[in-house]
């Protein structure tokens, strides 16, 4: 069924794989298969949140908490116009969580860090928006880890996977002393909306299996992201 909806999630994988899913008549649905890759992602022109795609795409079987699975064709992904950060974030607050419990219960697990695991095999969902009262980001080795606090908790820890971010730092030669300082400027701030998903089951080192979280997007209210577009 060819659909139009709005990209809300464009998160890195294992290369060359990424994450994409979207919003469709306030339904979530990702496109799980085939797996979408970035030469897929840059022969369109690149992809962020707040494109509007047309997509043939129909639900798939899938293992809670991934239920928004389904499996798309290739051919008629197109780009059609996009919508601001601003009008994205607003749109996404209608249906946003305040609190990280509120969307996916409570977690089974914590790395050292301080990172929630989730009950594979549970779940109504995978992907959801928080807002949050806090939100700090910083660099963590080869990654970026986000820290935030909802109505409930604080959360500490978790993998920032936003694909621009990422691509920006792993192909920025100067970026390891500037990331910091641009990571505070444009993701740091008292009031946000996080797009926070589950991953795929999987054992950490010393962990029994689980779906562990990641923040896929941070937007700001009101938004000031320049440099990672």
């Amino acid at each position: 069924m060819l659909l139009e909806a709005i990209i809300t999630d464009i998160t890195r994988m294992q290369p060359p794989n990424v994450c994409i899913a979207a919003i469709n008549q306030g339904r979530t649905i990702h496109l799980h298969s085939p797996r979408p890759d970035d030469r897929r992602v840059a022969s369109i022109g690149g992809l962020a949140p707040g494109d509007v795609v047309s997509v043939d795409w129909r639900q798939a079987q899938s293992l809670p908490p991934h239920t928004e699975d389904g499996i798309w064709e290739r051919r008629s992904f197109v780009k059609r116009h996009r919508l601001t950060e601003t009008e994205l974030a607003d749109l996404l607050s209608a249906n946003a969580f305040t609190s990280v419990q509120d969307a996916f219960g409570a977690p089974c697990d914590r790395s050292i860090r301080g990172n929630a695991a989730f009950h594979p095999g549970r779940g109504p969902r995978s992907l959801a928006s928080i807002l949050t009262r806090s939100v700090q980001v910083y660099p963590d080795f080869d990654g970026i880890r986000v820290d935030f606090v909802d109505t409930q908790e604080a959360w500490t820890g978790i993998p920032l996977e936003d694909l621009i971010v990422r691509q920006h730092q792993n192909q920025c030669p100067t970026c390891a002393s500037h990331l910091p300082h641009l990571l505070a400027d444009e993701f740091q701030g008292s009031s946000a909306l996080l797009r926070v998903g589950l991953g795929r089951e999987f054992q950490a080192k010393g962990h029994p299996s689980a779906c562990w979280m990641q923040v896929n997007h941070i937007f700001l209210m009101p938004a000031k992201r320049k440099h990672f577009v």
